[in-house]
């Protein structure tokens, strides 16, 4: 008998409120993302889920807001995660836990985010990824290749101005974003933290919990950029508030992110979700 953990994973099912779909421990962004010695989901993968149940059911999606990251996807052989849509939010379940909720909003209006503007063609000084992702990984944060998409980066007098690349993979679930490179968006606000005059504090991690309104305005694939500065993120004592916005190679913008919450949790924090798994309800 072949091990859960080593099959492909199936196709997502899919019917009129349910968006079911599964994840592999052994390959994929689960593998590639280890949180001091647990492999969870990435957060960027629950928009990327929440957008895949919208486009299944046909429904337009510009933005997402008011997602809340409720409990993480702490994998142990398989996750198996199920996408409910009401008339106009989602949550996400794993068995019986619910991992995530947020809204939907069909009708695109002006962001308010306090977002950096940038040139995708700045001039500064090279920060080699490597040396980043070692320091990432000595903080707790392993990412695997398929993770690690962080390709280039500048340091500029006003932040960090990052180039990140990934192809698409089967954990890839909407038509429209690469989990892997919104979660880039995240690791590059834990690299110009680090480079700040407050790195976050020893002890301890920021972990996402929650996005106040994320907006996509084109494909976010394939090769794109990310600047963060420090005028474009909100201190609330360890935990830290951020206004995103990725770009084309053009300069175009692809998604805004308003109000990403990053909270500032000890190094134990995944040990209260190791607790026995719920029974399926009968």
């Amino acid at each position: 008998m072949p091990r859960p953990d080593k099959e492909r994973a199936p196709a997502p099912y899919r019917d009129d409120s349910v968006y079911r779909a599964a994840y592999g421990v052994s390959d994929g962004l689960l593998a590639d993302h280890v949180i001091v010695g647990r492999s969870i989901l990435p957060g960027a993968s629950m928009v990327d889920l929440a957008l895949a149940a919208a486009q299944a059911r046909q429904r337009p999606c510009p933005a997402l807001k008011d997602v809340l990251i409720c409990r993480p996807g702490v994998a142990r052989e398989q996750l198996r995660v199920e996408v409910r849509w009401g008339n106009s939010s989602f949550t996400i379940h794993e068995r019986r836990n619910l991992l995530c909720i947020g809204r939907l909003e069909e009708r695109e209006s002006a962001p308010k985010a306090n977002v950096l503007m940038f040139d995708v063609a700045a001039r500064g000084e090279p920060v080699e990824p490597r040396a980043l992702y070692a320091e990432l990984d000595r903080l707790g944060y392993r990412y695997g290749p398929g993770l690690q998409v962080i390709r280039s980066v500048l340091k500029l007098a006003d932040g960090m101005l990052f180039n990140l690349s990934a192809g698409n993979h089967r954990d890839c679930r909407s038509e429209t974003m690469n989990p892997a490179l919104l979660d880039g968006a995240i690791q590059a606000v834990l690299c110009l933290l680090q480079y700040s005059d407050k790195p976050i504090r020893p002890g301890g991690l920021l972990v996402p919990t929650g996005i106040r309104r994320l907006s996509i305005h084109g494909s976010v694939r394939g090769t794109c950029f990310v600047q963060v500065g420090e005028s474009a993120l909100t201190r609330r004592a360890d935990d830290v508030l951020a206004d995103l916005q990725i770009r084309n190679e053009r300069g175009r913008p692809l998604l805004r992110i308003e109000g990403l919450l990053l909270k500032y949790v000890p190094r134990d924090f995944l040990d209260k979700f190791d607790g026995p798994v719920p029974a399926e309800p009968s």
